[in-house]
């Protein structure tokens, strides 16, 4: 096994910050999409899972999406769009420089990222194991009507007015510009669609005092996915949307990694 820190070019003329684990044979592709103003290693679970998996011949790419982790880029260039060419660009990477035995694809997403990887999956029937962490796939802004806190309406007056919204972002206290792209992308995206035609082997991992992107959002996805080879819904009780990461309990993220590990293992490897 061999872990590679370097940067992409990408479809966008851009630098793409990643993190490849290259295993020792080569059999299969997992692509791992980090969460919102989050870092590619989802402060290591991403690098936990894909270096237990290399073992089984996965080899694993996680990106720093527009403005997140080592990106050099401003934050108003991050959107559903941007993001999908930027794994795009990272899963070419990958299809050219290694020579993998099989053409199946697995692919987890943490939050945001477990919207992406809704999106991305209608799109490419190759991906036949998910993993979705606390995703947010509902369409549209499902129940909450805001993003993160801030109500629809304010984020389209904004929008609209300026060409992108003030926001001030709770998980780093960092003041931020959402793009307009990003709220329009948000409004009119279905993650239904993808799920609903999947087809593949699937894990939803979430917990059940998420109040970021509550309970629910799982359930809703596991009835989605009733076409899925494969599914399975895990509770990790008493874990909030950073799984342990936010208030000292590492127990509560060896759950959320044990469990995807142990079903990739028996769906995917």
């Amino acid at each position: 096994m061999k872990i590679i820190e370097t940067k992409i070019h990408s479809k966008r003329n851009t630098q793409i910050p990643v993190t490849i684990v290259e295993a020792d044979e080569k059999n299969k592709l997992l692509i791992l999409a980090h969460g919102f103003k989050a870092k590619r290693t989802e402060d290591g679970r991403f690098l936990t899972v894909a270096k237990k998996l290399a073992e089984k011949g996965i080899c694993s790419i996680m990106m720093g999406f527009p403005g997140c982790d080592e990106s050099k880029e401003d934050f108003i260039n991050y959107s559903l769009g941007n993001c999908i060419d930027d794994i795009d660009s990272s899963y070419a990477y990958m299809k050219k420089e290694y020579d993998f035995r099989s053409d199946d694809v697995g692919m987890i997403g943490y939050s945001m990222g477990g919207r992406l990887t809704s999106l991305y999956i209608a799109s490419h029937p190759e991906i036949t194991c998910i993993g979705l962490w606390a995703a947010a796939v509902y369409d549209g802004y499902g129940k909450e009507e805001g993003f993160l806190g801030m109500p629809k309406e304010e984020l389209r007056r904004q929008a609209d007015e300026k060409g992108y919204v003030d926001f001030h972002n709770g998980f780093d206290n960092t003041d931020i510009r959402l793009s307009k792209a990003l709220i329009d992308e948000t409004e009119a995206c279905k993650p239904s669609i993808g799920l609903s035609a999947y087809k593949g082997s699937a894990i939803i991992v979430h917990g059940d005092e998420d109040d970021t992107v509550p309970y629910d959002t799982a359930e809703l996805a596991y009835a989605l996915l009733n076409n899925a080879k494969e599914r399975k819904l895990y509770t990790v009780h008493e874990a909030d949307h950073g799984f342990g990461q936010w208030n000292g309990r590492p127990e509560l993220s060896k759950q959320l990694t044990d469990e995807t590990i142990k079903f990739f293992e028996e769906h995917f490897a």
